[in-house]
């Protein structure tokens, strides 16, 4: 008897001493006309709502947050895309994947990455 009133003890000083885990929050950053800037469980300044582990793992860029709700954009197509522009990040010529400095000494050329929405007929 002994034995099992031990047993009991140890179990009950056990499922007290059990720790759950805290898990990360996640934020969903967002600029002022509600566009996702990025997903982090960090905790950089800036616009943010707390969002479920699902949301977070989807990563989904084509989803805008308005008074803090998310609102999926079914009616729009969004399409980004690499542009040739007068700013952005400068490539070498020959390939687009080659970021060069000031110092390059090939032929350059600058890129910037575009979005467009399309709104379905």
């Amino acid at each position: 008897m002994q034995d099992e009133t031990t047993a009991e003890e140890f179990q009950q000083l056990f499922k007290q001493m059990q720790v759950v885990p805290k898990l990360p929050e996640f934020r969903l950053y967002y600029d002022e006309n509600g566009r996702v800037l990025f997903y982090t469980s960090d905790k950089p300044e800036g616009n943010y709502i707390v969002i479920d582990n699902m949301t977070y793992a989807e990563g989904r860029q084509d989803i805008r947050v308005l008074e803090g709700v998310i609102h999926k954009a079914s009616e729009f197509v969004v399409v980004t895309k690499l542009e040739r522009s007068e700013t952005g990040t400068t490539c070498a010529t020959e390939d687009v994947s080659i970021i060069v400095d000031k110092g390059y000494t090939g032929k350059t050329q600058t890129w910037k990455a575009e979005t467009h929405e399309f709104k379905y007929n």
